[in-house]
């Protein structure tokens, strides 16, 4: 199961997931990202509620990333679990996408 909260401020949009993000929840993570403001320079991933991510999550993640990139908007992917970290790492995406743009926690 995966629940997303989405906010938009002037030009940061958040979207927060909690739960798993695999095959069966790709399209509900896909779909939450497509109505992004036209006013937004920024968009925010946080995965701090993250408990599971497979290969199909995580190609989701890339994917739904190049989408937003672009679009001329910079998007950072923030309170990564270690172990969701380490699946994102094994996976050679924070190399792939920037690893400035990756936050893991401590």
């Amino acid at each position: 199961m995966l629940e997303i909260e989405t906010s938009n401020n002037e030009s940061v949009s958040h979207i927060k997931l909690t739960g798993d993000l695999d095959i069966a929840t790709v399209e509900k993570f896909r779909s939450s990202t497509e109505n992004i403001p036209e006013s937004t320079a920024e968009v925010c991933i946080e995965l701090t509620g993250l408990k599971f991510l497979d290969s199909t999550g995580a190609g989701s993640l890339v994917q739904v990333m190049n989408q937003i990139i672009a679009q001329d908007i910079v998007v950072k992917v923030v309170g990564i679990p270690k172990k969701v970290y380490e699946v994102l790492d094994v996976l050679g995406i924070p190399e792939l996408m920037g690893e400035e743009n990756f936050e893991c926690l401590k």
